[in-house]
């Protein structure tokens, strides 16, 4: 795996983190990882040599809230005063997507998104007013206005958790894109896009519904040209349903869909199907459903360690699957791999992780594949 060479540590207690790592540079060893090893195998070899290596026989790993910055001390400060132990989980930060990219081999992201289509609504958070009226040194919050120009925005929660390392869609899908062209081979990446319009302040966000899904994969589409994205209708070809082309065959060989995106809706109930309805001629997201619904490819069972059965099932199925980890901290906290290891042997071909690399101010605990079951190209 390749070393970390990043030179600039992000976040409350990340510096002293990036500090022993650049010292170390090593990530884990191969024996803690025999679990992945093992599933890596049967992944490789579920299908005849001769057939091309399928999407469905890949695992790779990805982030959780791949955007996020921790609070910054004033805030955590304030966050702890109001909400006390339930902030703990805030204080996570995560690489430049570039850098998750091409240090850390992680080639599938999740981004919470908020619609702002006048540019008005995010720009002055109210931790950042707080802090100038208390005169505290805070590290500078969107210096360039980015969150002053129209566009979907990326942040945990509004006037509260706002620190990330791309500030609008446009921006992160740049960013992806720009590695994406200068690695044409690199297997599909993947994109879980969550539609938020919660609050627990005065700001008052904008709901997704109607006309604001055509904007969505507006934004997408000026970023990531159709042809670079494979889409709902790509993997269902001639079949009657989407679920007809993937139950019980699998999605489509990867070489074919080499350096390419895949957009993934994170939403469930309600809003998924005001997704499906707006979009019901064309669309560019995949939807989680259940199983036997006519638009079902992937699902989302993030608990491996109540789903693994079914996980298991689903992906021999030639569902995708994306399950996490680690939630809250905890298994970081506590030092404990009995999640992520599950996460690791059901199949799931999506890992999403806040750590993919340790936090020393918590533990060693982290999350890392062996290499995929392919030869490495990209």
């Amino acid at each position: 795996m390749v070393n970390v060479e990043a030179d600039e540590a992000i976040g409350p207690g990340r510096p002293a983190m990036m500090s022993m790592m650049k010292q170390t540079t090593a990530w884990p060893t191969a024996a803690r990882w025999l679990p992945a090893m093992l599933v890596a195998a049967v992944l490789a070899g579920s299908s005849d040599a001769a057939d091309p290596l399928r999407i469905d026989q890949l695992q790779l790993l990805g982030t959780h809230n791949s955007y996020h910055i921790a609070p910054d001390r004033f805030a955590m400060t304030m966050l702890s005063a109001v909400a006390g132990s339930r902030v703990t989980p805030l204080d996570c930060s995560h690489r430049p997507l570039t850098d998750q990219l091409e240090a850390g081999g992680l080639r599938h992201f999740e981004f919470d998104c908020y619609l702002d289509p006048e540019g008005t609504l995010f720009g002055s958070p109210l931790v950042i007013r707080l802090a100038d009226a208390a005169g505290a040194e805070v590290p500078a919050f969107d210096p360039q206005g980015r969150l002053a120009r129209p566009g979907i925005k990326l942040l945990h929660s509004p006037d509260v958790d706002v620190r990330t390392t791309s500030y609008t869609l446009h921006d992160a899908l740049t960013d992806v894109k720009t590695w994406s062209d200068a690695h044409p081979e690199h297997v599909p990446l993947f994109f879980l896009l969550e539609l938020k319009s919660d609050s627990f302040t005065m700001t008052r966000p904008l709901p997704w519904e109607g006309d604001a899904f055509a904007s969505l994969e507006r934004e997408i589409i000026a970023v990531w040209p159709r042809e670079r994205i494979l889409t709902p209708a790509d993997v269902q070809g001639a079949a009657a349903t989407l679920r007809d082309a993937v139950a019980g065959r699998g999605w489509p060989p990867v070489d074919a869909h080499r350096g390419k995106g895949v957009f993934l809706l994170d939403n469930e109930g309600a809003l998924r199907d005001r997704y499906l309805a707006a979009t019901a001629k064309s669309r560019l997201l995949f939807v989680s459903v259940d199983r036997d619904h006519p638009e079902a490819a992937w699902m989302k069972r993030n608990d491996p360690v109540r789903h693994e059965a079914e996980i298991r099932r689903l992906v021999e199925d030639g569902f995708l699957v994306r399950t996490r980890a680690d939630a809250n901290s905890h298994e970081a906290r506590a030092n404990d791999p009995r999640r992520r290891d599950l996460a690791i042997t059901s199949g799931a071909q999506l890992i999403s992780t806040d750590y993919p690399e340790p936090d020393l101010r918590l533990s060693d605990y982290c999350v890392r594949l062996p290499d995929p079951p392919e030869p490495r190209s990209d």
